[in-house]
């Protein structure tokens, strides 16, 4: 004889719950027809109310986060036919406010993948397992609706078999979704070693699979000619001694090969700019994350033109009051330091070389303390 959930056999209605069940699946179905998920740049610009909708994508997929987690220490107490009869209804309706919020995130992100600069394997990874996780908690809604109409307890142990596995998968994609915004080490960077190294290694291997083979961009000639005078108001040089292979900087011992654009300027943008426009995120389809990159710009014009910074994109937007709403790094986010941007300044003005060396190069002498802090630590 079949075991029951309650002490009664009798099949419960659960009509209600079964239409609103019903309307999301369609709902999810027919939002992913009007919106399929894109894994290439978008190939027409998105009208204004779907970027508006997109945009509240951060804001939305915290309910069926902090929904789902509750689920989970509820389900721990239904384990048994007691706990099952206390707390099933109340979980079974928290399994849909997760579900349903689940559905409008995921639709939302889709609809804020339409303003481009999302690409790569974390922004793929995210996408995909999002999709998958969301359909499989669908799923377990309906198993759950099932087993508690049927008062079947071994239905609910398939369910529970669903929905944790589908939540596994969520959290993994939420983990690509923060790498996207913070980048790969954000979750890794403070872990234990040995955690470190496993879930390092376990990244790559999923990156592995969706990952297109890296293209190298056209290498940039620089002009030869010399960069126009500065207009500005004139910056007093350091020049640093070049009479040995290694020469003094504020104190600090530095090595003449090392280069000005690879240990100074590309960490500065790799700190401030680089969360934003890189390879799994770049916003106005601009990245920064190479030279060849950073010099050729985006969607809005080109980045650094050398000996022009008055022409530079990036060095006009830096400059701008923060409060304006083209001010980059936008409000809110780590903003460069004055010393920063008159090294970025004087590196465009120099003539924004990708070989220049440290040991050759005349910064502005506010900026000594800022290189020595660069260069201190790098091998």
């Amino acid at each position: 004889m079949s075991r029951s959930v309650s002490d009664s056999n009798a099949p419960k209605s659960y009509t209600g719950t079964w239409i609103a069940t019903l309307l999301l699946i369609v709902a999810f179905v027919a939002g992913l027809m009007v919106f399929p998920p894109l894994f290439e740049k978008p190939t027409e610009e998105a009208s204004s109310m779907v970027l508006f909708v997109g945009r509240f994508h951060p804001i939305l997929l915290h309910l069926p986060v902090g929904a789902l987690i509750v689920l989970c220490a509820m389900e721990l107490g239904c384990l048994t036919r007691s706990g099952e009869e206390k707390l099933g209804p109340a979980a079974l309706l928290t399994l849909w406010v997760g579900a349903a919020g689940a559905v409008v995130a995921v639709l939302a992100g889709i609809m804020l993948s339409r303003e481009g600069g999302y690409e790569g394997g974390n922004f793929t990874l995210h996408q995909m397992l999002a999709l998958v996780g969301t359909a499989g908690v669908l799923l377990a809604l309906v198993v759950r609706i099932i087993g508690m109409g049927q008062g079947s307890f071994e239905l609910l142990y398939a369910y529970r078999a669903i929905f944790f596995l589908s939540f596994g998968v969520m959290g993994l994609g939420a983990h690509f979704g923060g790498n996207m915004s913070h980048g790969n080490k954000f979750l890794t960077e403070h872990a234990p070693e040995p955690i470190k190294s496993q879930m390092t290694s376990m990244e790559k291997w999923m990156l592995s699979f969706v990952e297109k083979p890296k293209v190298t961009p056209p290498a940039i000639v620089q002009d030869s000619a010399s960069p126009e005078p500065v207009t500005n108001a004139p910056q007093t040089p350091t020049v640093l001694p070049t009479g040995s292979p290694s020469a003094p900087l504020g104190g600090l011992t530095t090595s003449g090969e090392k280069l000005v654009f690879q240990n100074i300027i590309l960490p500065i943008l790799e700190a401030k700019c680089n969360k934003c426009h890189n390879e799994e995120k770049s916003k106005g389809d601009l990245r920064m994350d190479t030279y060849e990159l950073a010099i050729q710009g985006g969607e809005s014009g080109i980045n650094f033109v050398a000996g022009k910074p008055a022409e530079s994109l990036s060095i006009q937007r830096i400059e701008l009051p923060i409060d304006d709403d083209e001010h980059m790094p936008p409000d809110g986010k780590d903003q460069l330091t004055t010393e920063e941007a008159a090294l970025i300044r004087w590196w465009v003005q120099s003539g924004a070389s990708n070989t220049q060396k440290v040991a050759e190069a005349q910064f502005p002498s506010e900026t000594q303390a800022t290189v020595a802090a660069l260069l201190k630590g790098q091998p």
